[in-house]
């Protein structure tokens, strides 16, 4: 039983390639929460374009990093044996790399979030600039030289890209028949009985959380401690997390949920009642579904965990009530926060009533 991301290389090399991750899938959970809290369920383009900001954010760290390798043996060979000037030209498929990862940025700066040529600009250049500082210096100097080539061309190629999005955008994307109106999401209540996608969104984001963690809290702790873990304190580390993660943590949440769950505004709720799901069937639900995913990841092989979250979701495909059979098992059922504590999204327009006027400032009646 190795431990997760036993990369065998550096302390400071294994801690990268457990932190990136874990970091984009803290920032992802961040957004996906923010998005939620503000305007309640992702639902149709606003929606989409909200996911694409997601995944856009993912594809330029994964841009800058990549390959982001798992050791330094041999990372810095071909530099030392060139004696000839580094070459400044890119294919141009690289080229093309370039600008297409950033066409999203510009995209939805203009249709999303309403940002103006220059704002785009800017925000074009800074995270170009930042892409390409990442890149030249070896993840900011955690490698001991630049394993993915750039160059200013390759950041004039991001800064390009950023404003070709955000033209596209401004041409194919702006208001009149046949286009669409907006691009920004409109409030609405998040009662409804929540997608699988978003409830499989939500178990991606508490695996990743576990595992990654996992990884990044061994990793730094051979960094600081120079000390080599021993190999069974990986699985036990993992299904701690997990136990924490969904068992200890939904007891003490009024809307039950999993950081994960929480997240994306879920909760569980019992299955006949809009009231949070009794503690005891939370911790056994956790028992028949997370818990065992979590030690197929640690005792068994790899396909058994899909195998298990498979089973589960079988039945919610075809109930209307999207119960799963842990769910069936357990009496519960898988609902949204506001359900369960009747919050609305900040974003929401609301109408009020004019206050009456004070007395003596209005308009004098008539006859």
């Amino acid at each position: 039983m190795g431990r997760p991301f036993d990369t065998g290389g550096p302390a400071a090399v294994e801690a990268a390639v457990a932190l990136v991750p874990l970091l984009v899938v803290v920032g992802a959970a961040l957004h996906l929460r923010a998005q939620h809290a503000r305007y309640g369920p992702m639902s149709g383009t606003p929606g989409q374009l909200t996911l694409l900001a997601l995944y856009s954010g993912a594809a330029l760290v994964a841009y800058a990093v990549w390959p982001l390798p798992t050791h330094t043996d041999g990372l810095c060979a071909h530099t030392a044996a060139s004696t000839a000037p580094p070459a400044t030209g890119h294919g141009l498929p690289e080229l093309a790399l370039a600008a297409a990862v950033f066409l999203p940025v510009g995209l939805l700066a203009r249709y999303r979030f309403r940002r103006g040529p220059w704002a785009t600009l800017a925000l074009g250049t800074a995270l170009s600039l930042t892409v390409g500082a990442v890149r030249a210096t070896g993840l900011l100097g955690v490698y001991p030289c630049a394993y993915a080539e750039t160059s200013w061309t390759l950041v004039a190629m991001g800064v390009l890209g950023t404003l070709l999005g955000w033209f596209a955008a401004r041409l194919a994307l702006g208001t009149g028949p046949g286009r669409l109106a907006r691009g920004w999401p409109g409030a609405v209540p998040d009662r409804a009985v929540p997608a699988l996608t978003r409830r499989l969104l939500s178990g991606l984001v508490d695996l990743g959380l576990w595992w990654f963690g996992t990884a990044s809290a061994l990793a730094l702790a051979r960094l600081w401690t120079d000390r080599d873990p021993a190999p069974e304190t990986a699985g036990t580390a993992l299904l701690t997390a997990a136990v924490v993660g969904a068992a200890v943590l939904p007891q003490l949440r009024r809307d039950r949920a999993t950081p994960g769950g929480s997240a994306l505004h879920l909760g569980l709720a019992g299955a006949r009642s809009a009231h949070p799901a009794a503690r005891w069937r939370v911790l056994v639900r956790a028992l028949l579904l997370p818990l065992p995913v979590a030690l197929s990841l640690v005792l068994a092989p790899l396909w058994l965990a899909p195998v298990l979250v498979a089973v589960h979701t079988g039945t919610a495909l075809l109930r209307p009530d999207r119960a799963g059979l842990a769910d069936l098992a357990t009496g519960t059922r898988v609902t949204t926060r506001a359900a369960l504590t009747g919050e609305l999204p900040t974003r929401l327009v609301r109408h009020r009533e004019p206050e009456p006027a004070l007395a003596g400032t209005g308009p004098v009646p008539g006859p």
